[in-house]
């Protein structure tokens, strides 16, 4: 993952997404573009009454703050041993992420972040949501993979193979449940091919899947689990919400997300 994507925006979670991209780079040998993007031209559309003077203020504002982050980011990353660049674009975040992605191995994100759904779904990077306060700084720790056996978690399975490869250790987890249940083999066998080899676990559902799959990550010590998501339809977790959302909600480990 050598071409790594860390939209910015000025929020308590900053210093997370950005710890865990120099990380990133520094474990892979990669080049980090952090990218400050606001759609100053839908500003100026959104003042309805204060007219041009207040509009023109905002805007001036706004590419101020964006100018002096950028300016204070420059000279912090000068100083660490990674290849970077900054992007201060008019545009609105997540077009001019999924533009960027197009050529970004990994994207970094925050869990937090009320966009990071919108982003992993859709962008054509994997993306790395990252729990508040904690930054993914360690690379060689356990990795969890929440293998259901469905396309999503097959791609991100495939996307999350540079960050298994340093990996303490690989473990694919299954929760049965009442309808059917998705053998890990296949998963396992593809990661043998690759020289990673990966223990499967098989567990019932205790409460609600992702409560199941945060205690497995927990016993196992795992720094980041690998899984889809929204592999049922978008109406269904909208109404009655899902793993993947519960994952987004709640997680305290780095998730690896593909869709």
């Amino acid at each position: 993952m050598r071409s790594i994507l860390c939209p910015l925006d000025i929020t308590e979670q900053l210093d997370d997404r950005i710890e865990t991209a120099l990380a990133l780079a520094r474990t892979c040998d990669g080049h980090v573009t952090f990218q400050i993007a606001t759609p100053f031209a839908q500003m100026a559309a959104w003042e309805p009454f204060g007219g041009v003077a207040v509009s023109a203020y905002a805007l001036k504002e706004a590419r101020e703050a964006n100018d002096k982050l950028a300016a204070e980011l420059d000279a912090r990353f000068a100083k660490q041993d990674v290849p970077f660049d900054i992007d201060v674009l008019d545009q609105e975040r997540i077009t001019a992420a999924a533009a960027a992605a197009r050529f970004a191995d990994i994207v970094v994100g925050s869990l937090s972040d009320p966009t990071i759904e919108e982003m992993a779904l859709g962008l054509r990077a994997p993306v790395l949501g990252v729990p508040r306060g904690l930054p993914m700084l360690a690379f060689d720790r356990p990795a969890l993979i929440a293998w259901d056996g469905g396309h999503e978690g097959a791609n991100a399975l495939r996307a999350a193979l540079p960050l298994l490869q340093p990996a303490g250790a690989v473990h694919l987890l299954t929760v049965r449940e009442k309808d059917n249940t998705f053998p890990a083999a296949d998963a396992a066998r593809y990661l043998s091919r690759h020289g990673i080899h990966a223990e499967s676990h098989e567990r019932e559902r205790n409460g609600s899947i992702a409560f199941t799959i945060e205690e497995c990550a927990r016993e196992l010590g795992a720094g980041l689990i690998v899984m889809g998501l929204f592999g049922h339809s978008r109406l269904r977790e909208l109404l009655l919400g899902g793993v993947s959302r519960d994952m987004l909600d709640r997680s305290q480990i780095p998730l690896l997300l593909a869709h």
